[in-house]
């Protein structure tokens, strides 16, 4: 993944974990985790890679 695409998946995570507080919906949230982890775990890498 090219740094632009964890940060734009790192966004629709913030993104859907927000719709799911103004929609009081728990299971929003916990799909927003799914993005959320993908980009840490991705951000990790990449700069334990460098």
């Amino acid at each position: 993944m090219t740094f632009s695409t964890i940060i734009g998946v790192l966004i629709l995570g913030l993104v859907i974990l927000v719709v799911g507080f103004i929609a009081k919906k728990r299971w929003i949230k916990i799909v927003s985790i799914i993005p959320l982890s993908v980009a840490g775990w991705q951000l990790v890498s990449l700069f334990a890679m460098g």
